[in-house]
């Protein structure tokens, strides 16, 4: 995160609890579930961090744990009173990058998915710069069902309706679909073990790959 004068992106990213994050690895993982959940919130940050496009990086959590964390990595950390879910979070940051004060210029806000291990900042920039030119403009997950990326040039028009059939949800809201083929690792959020061994074939970050060296093959 250079802050460079052609940077002007703010960066949200919500995530649960470590504890509660990815509930769908459990019964495979065990009880590295927790790191699991840690590492793909290490990994997405960092990507975004080395992002030059990006200038400003909002996490938003409940847990103490991500905020020390992401403070130590020079992010800005917002307090989730309780677990509001994605798109209350989302909301919630929103609000923050829009708080500037009346008649301040606000930059344009993306929320990333905390769970995109094999995202490469390269990936995120063409990302952004295909966002730029659209009012409001969604990326598709790997399945072609969710959304990992939504942006908006005016944080109060932000609208995210993730979960469940969130594609289709923000495409109807009037979010214009960002169809670039070299992104995969923009696309491969982390639900089922098989998502894993995707992502390591695109090249996981250091934080996932150190504990998916010890998990089940």
């Amino acid at each position: 995160m250079s802050g460079s004068p052609g940077s002007r992106w703010t960066v949200l990213l919500p995530v649960k609890p470590f504890a509660l994050g990815k509930s769908r690895l459990g019964s495979w993982a065990g009880a590295a579930r927790r790191d699991i959940a840690r590492a793909v919130f290490l990994d997405t940050m960092d990507a975004i961090l080395h992002t030059p496009e990006v200038c400003r990086l909002i996490v938003v959590t409940a847990d103490p744990e991500a905020h020390a964390l992401a403070a130590g990595a020079g992010a800005e950390g917002i307090h989730e009173a309780s677990v509001g879910g994605l798109n209350a979070a989302a909301r919630l940051g929103a609000a923050a990058a829009a708080g500037h004060g009346a008649g301040v210029r606000t930059d344009p806000v993306a929320v990333v998915a905390a769970d995109l291990p094999a995202l490469k900042p390269h990936e995120l920039a063409s990302v952004l710069a295909e966002a730029s030119r659209h009012p409001r403009a969604v990326l598709a997950d790997h399945r072609g069902h969710g959304s990992t990326i939504l942006t908006a040039q005016d944080p109060s028009f932000l609208l995210p309706g993730f979960e469940g059939a969130s594609r289709a949800r923000h495409a109807a809201n009037g979010a214009y679909e960002i169809t670039h083929s070299g992104v995969p690792g923009a696309r491969l959020d982390i639900d089922v073990p098989g998502d894993l061994a995707l992502a390591a074939a695109l090249g996981l970050g250091t934080h996932t790959a150190a504990v998916q060296a010890n998990l089940p093959q």
